[in-house]
């Protein structure tokens, strides 16, 4: 195997974890707009920590509140579209190595 390929492959798959992240950032800011499914789903630390390791500049930045009791996280929103943008990136740099 050729080292292009080797490249092509490995940008493949970091391209497809970035995919996987930002999906579940989207599926995480879609279900915090409604009231009480952090609680429910009992995934309050996880949301505590995710914004701890968010970096400083966007942490915390953009809390909407939403008419369903909830709020928009306009942080992870802003997140997910960084990895949906790193995947496009990597499956560009991936074609043109093939």
């Amino acid at each position: 195997m050729d080292s292009r390929r080797a490249a092509a492959i490995a940008l493949t798959v970091v391209g497809m974890a970035c995919r996987v992240i930002a999906l579940v950032l989207c599926a995480l800011t879609v279900a915090l707009c409604f009231n009480g499914v952090a609680t429910k789903l009992n995934i309050v630390t996880f949301v505590v920590e995710l914004t701890q390791t968010l970096p400083d500049v966007i942490a915390g930045y953009g809390l909407i509140a939403t008419p369903f009791g909830g709020v928009f996280r306009f942080d992870f929103a802003c997140m997910a579209v960084v990895f949906f943008a790193l995947d496009y990136l990597c499956a560009r740099c991936a074609r043109t190595l093939r």
